[in-house]
């Protein structure tokens, strides 16, 4: 690897899940840098496993289904699969997401997305909805326990059925790996969710001076909202200009070059 590479032996921690890590990695050591995957949480289905039965067996009841994650398609087709639910029963429902890659996620499910908010947070996909979606309309929020409740409560006064499908758990496996790159030193840290800002600090704050050790790097966080939960914990970081992650691929390359 040539020594002008734009991210030449930076060292890189991902603190998303596993699974998720991979692509976001690959393009890291494509640029000469070293990805250090150490998720801080991980994910699991819901604990309210009647509820969740309840809502999808009678799917097609509901006029919209508003997914806010792309862990929350995946846990979402998996119960359909346990229940034996035809996808034809998403044919005639009118499909809304968060983002480009949640969209592109259900496309690989032939799932056809009506609606995609211009910036891909919960307040611009509930300015969507609402300028979409008539009061009569029953609609179905898939989402995780941790999800912010300014769509459920945005949505309040339309017929709602608010579907906690997954829920986000702290990854204590990875913790005490997480404290040694942090206090041998490290280029750069990566948040993709508030989660990921939330249960780091949890990991690491055992340090005396865990907040000075992180403000010596490069922080970047992927959008507005993890930026607001870096901040709450004085996290010194950078956001991009687009809300993705190659977005923070692009950050990191510019505070390198």
């Amino acid at each position: 690897m040539s020594h002008k590479a734009p991210l030449f032996l930076k060292e890189v921690l991902i603190t998303r899940e596993a699974k998720q890590a991979h692509s976001f990695a690959a393009q890291i050591k494509k640029l000469g840098g070293t990805p250090l995957s150490l998720p801080v949480l991980t994910f699991a289905r819901s604990s309210n496993e009647q509820e969740v039965e309840d809502a999808l067996l009678s799917i097609n009841s509901f006029d919209w289904v508003v997914f806010t994650s792309q862990n929350g398609i995946s846990f979402f087709f998996e119960w359909l699969k346990e229940l034996d639910i035809s996808l034809n029963a998403l044919k005639r429902l009118k499909v809304a997401a968060v983002g480009e890659k949640t969209a592109k996620l259900l496309e690989k499910y032939d799932v056809n997305v009506q609606l995609v908010p211009k910036e891909y947070v919960a307040e611009s996909l509930l300015e969507s909805l609402k300028a979409n979606v008539s009061r009569h309309e029953r609609v179905l929020l898939v989402r995780g326990q941790l999800a912010r409740s300014v769509l459920r409560d945005g949505l309040k006064e339309y017929d709602l059925t608010d579907l906690i499908i997954y829920q986000t758990i702290r990854n204590q496996e990875s913790e005490r790996v997480v404290k040694q790159h942090l206090e041998r030193g490290i280029d750069a840290i990566t948040f993709t969710s508030s989660s990921t800002v939330r249960f780091f600090v949890e990991s690491v704050q055992d340090i005396p001076n865990w907040l000075e050790l992180v403000n010596r790097t490069k922080v970047v966080c992927i959008g507005p909202i993890t930026s607001q939960t870096a901040s709450k914990y004085g996290i010194k970081h950078l956001v991009p200009n687009t809300y993705t992650i190659n977005g923070m691929i692009d950050m990191l390359v510019s505070c390198f070059e």
